[in-house]
């Protein structure tokens, strides 16, 4: 029992997930706010080719 408490082989792996865990998480809420930013650019210039459009 007095091994298992001091075993701490699987610690250094574990915190070296949660780094690279929150550095993906990072970059991917960085990624998804560009993404977002260019949809909303893209949304914006239909509606102006659609309300320039002069159908008479």
């Amino acid at each position: 029992m007095k091994n298992l408490f001091n075993d701490e082989n699987g610690f250094v792996v574990s915190a070296e997930l949660i780094l690279v865990a929150t550095i993906v998480v990072l970059g991917l809420v960085v990624a998804l706010s560009e993404v977002r930013q260019a949809v909303s650019e893209e949304l914006e210039d239909v509606a102006a080719a659609i309300g320039a459009m002069n159908q008479s």
